[in-house]
């Protein structure tokens, strides 16, 4: 029997509407920061898919903004 190579997890991309529940903001808003270039998303099919380390990313700048 030949040995199986692991992958790494990958965090599984979330939707819009996960990011507006975790964010307490409208999924419409989530949306709009997509479309204006704000968070970097995917569309395989009909919904965005947000990779949760470019949500964080968004969030780490967005405070870095808010603190100055």
């Amino acid at each position: 029997m030949g040995t199986a190579k692991s992958r790494p997890l990958q965090p599984a991309l979330l939707t819009t509407e996960q990011v507006a529940h975790r964010l307490s903001v409208d999924p419409s808003t989530v949306r709009r920061w997509i479309e204006d270039g704000r968070l970097p998303a995917v569309k395989p099919g009909r919904e965005w898919r947000i990779d949760p380390g470019d949500l964080d990313q968004l969030l780490t700048v967005s405070r870095a903004v808010v603190s100055r």
